[in-house]
């Protein structure tokens, strides 16, 4: 049994049955949860060094703790740290498993929990903290896969949300419990602080969240101790707070997440081609798809159904490996499907461009701009959302160093370079080797544009032969140098404030592109702007919405290889006028 099964067909799925009957929740629970929580949001106002180091803190205020964290990594370090600061036991998931009474027998004592969100039940005075640290989204491969490879996170949205619920529900588990919940790390941060997202939790914990959102706002250490002290005493001073979450819980209600019964419709057929595909009947299991497929209608569910036109086109592929020569075409067509319906995903367009033939002429543009839009994502993640100060200082550095153009600032000048290159999404590097060129930017594995970055003291000072030379000399180093196909795209482009070329340099230009300095800069500010707006709406890894508005984005203002490469093949370092 359990209360917090999705709607969307999760559990048909997971075991494998084409329908399952769920009984209906008891009538006022729409409203009323079970127990009380106390959301504590230290990172709003603390960095992440000083909100765990208070959370720590705050396990000293009760005798037992239970902190969940993602993945082992992250347990290891809360085991390493939590005994140091506190002197408690530490308790593992397996110990609990096996019994919890040496746990709630003791008086300090900490559960450190990974990768575990349900069947830890802490009844009363058994626990009264929990501290959650990371949003655990894929648990297997498949969720992996699912999420990151292939952008259909509606079928995880609601999964998501039931392991929060589950998560912060382990220490509230009956009508007369309560237990203060820490929130830590970004992303979980960032998902609970979402007022997009919270429609979607019951709202009893809409309105828990709204209140400790609240009680988290430019308040100081001693603060978040002084209310954790309140609550646990849950006396008079708590009942105040208490008729405020009720009063607004009263207000709220929740609503289904988008694509939701389309998922429940296409789950009977789902199932029948696990089936098929396991007795090996893949004619069977190509007619599942197109059921599936059916069910599937709409932007909501678009990464969903591109997922399922993969799982079409490989049923069919096997069928006519199988001997049904007539799939193999068929395989083709789903494939083609699934790239078009999926723009943003750069591997689709790998496969399609394996087994398709008559590929569209701009085909190779949209893989390379899906690979440089999967790599903006990798450096929004790595930057952090939750709030601005990563992004600014990388930002600032940017700037900063491309606006030293003196010549003794020229590897500042590069550095910023390669730092713009890789915040746009593009694989970039750079080397001090010898005769090697300055940043290079690769997007997939058949485009780079590699760069010659120039600074002199005056711009009046000729472009000269040397220079040229070692800048059309380029395309043979990252040939030799870095892994490429062999049929990749290279561009060569000399970043200069020189608006002149010598006589004797102009035998040399060969392709060389040319891109004024100060006309770069300007690029460069804009580019950096960009990024930062799509940054605002931003909702985490592998969302097909976002990266579809991401990639026009960047041909609306000239970030993608396809607009690169037309702009800057118009100017040629052979277009500038000789001096001497």
């Amino acid at each position: 049994m359990s209360a917090t099964l999705g709607e969307g067909g999760e559990l048909e799925r997971v075991a494998g049955v084409e329908k399952i009957v769920s009984l209906s929740v008891p009538e006022g629970w729409n409203k009323q949860g079970i127990g009380r929580r106390l959301f504590l949001f230290p990172e709003r106002c603390l960095d992440e060094e000083e909100a765990l180091n208070l959370a720590i803190n705050m396990m000293k205020a009760t005798p037992r703790s239970l902190v969940l964290v993602p993945d082992e990594r992250t347990a290891i370090e809360f085991k390493n740290k939590i005994p140091k600061e506190t002197g408690y036991k530490i308790f593992d998931a397996v110990q609990i498993e096996q019994s919890k009474q040496p746990f709630i027998s003791a008086e300090k004592a900490v559960a450190v929990v990974a990768n575990r969100y349900d069947g830890i039940d802490l009844v009363g005075d058994e626990c009264r903290l929990l501290i959650v640290k990371g949003l655990q989204r894929a648990t297997n491969l498949q969720e992996k896969f699912l999420v990151t490879r292939m952008p259909a996170s509606i079928l995880f949205n609601e999964r998501i949300f039931t392991r929060i619920v589950q998560a912060v529900g382990r220490c509230t588990r009956a009508a007369n419990d309560y237990a203060a919940v820490i929130v830590l790390g970004e992303e979980l941060n960032k998902f609970l602080l979402d007022k997009d997202k919270r429609p979607f939790l019951h709202p009893e914990i809409q309105a828990e969240l709204e209140f400790g959102n609240d009680q988290s706002r430019d308040v100081k250490a001693e603060d978040f101790l002084d209310n954790l002290r309140i609550f646990l005493e849950h006396k008079e001073e708590w009942n105040e707070a208490e008729e405020e979450i009720i009063s607004r819980r009263d207000t709220l209600l929740q609503c289904q997440l988008p694509g939701i019964d389309k998922l429940k419709n296409a789950v009977i057929n789902e199932v029948r081609y696990q089936y098929a595909l396991w007795n090996g009947d893949y004619e069977r299991a190509v007619a599942e798809c197109r059921s599936v497929l059916t069910s599937l209608s709409g932007n909501d569910v678009k990464g969903y159904r591109a997922f399922w036109y993969y799982l079409a086109g490989s049923a069919a592929w096997m069928a006519a490996k199988d001997g049904i020569s007539s799939m193999e075409s068929v395989a083709r067509d789903f494939f083609q499907r699934a790239a078009n319906t999926a723009e943003g995903v750069r591997w689709l367009y790998e496969l399609s461009r394996l087994y398709i033939e008559n590929q569209q002429e701009n085909r190779a543009d949209v893989f390379r701009l899906a690979a440089v839009i999967e790599g903006l994502e990798t450096q929004l993640l790595a930057l952090g959302t939750a709030n601005d100060r990563k992004f600014d200082a990388e930002e600032k550095k940017i700037l900063e160093n491309l606006s030293k153009v003196r010549e003794e600032d020229s590897k500042a000048f590069e550095d910023g370079h390669e730092r713009l290159g890789r915040l746009l999404g593009y694989q970039a590097a750079n080397s001090e080797v010898n005769a090697a060129p300055d940043p290079w930017w690769i997007a997939g594995d058949d485009f780079c544009i590699v760069f010659e970055d120039h600074s002199v003291n005056s711009q009046e000072t000729p472009l000269g032969a040397n220079k040229v030379r070692q800048a059309a000399s380029h395309p043979n180093w990252i040939k030799a140098n870095v892994q490429l196909r062999s049929d990749a795209v290279i561009i060569t482009v000399m970043v200069t404030p020189c608006k002149t070329i010598e006589n004797g340099a102009m035998p040399h230009t060969s392709d060389v592109c040319y891109w004024n300095q100060k006309e770069f800069q300007t690029w460069a500010e804009n580019a950096v702007s960009v990024v930062r707006n799509l940054r605002r709406s931003f909702p985490g890894e592998a969302n097909l919405e976002w990266r579809e508005r991401a990639m026009q984005a960047y041909r609306d203002n000239g970030l993608d290889p396809a607009s690169l490469t037309a702009d800057l093949r118009q100017r040629k370092l052979a277009h500038l006028p000789t001096r001497g």
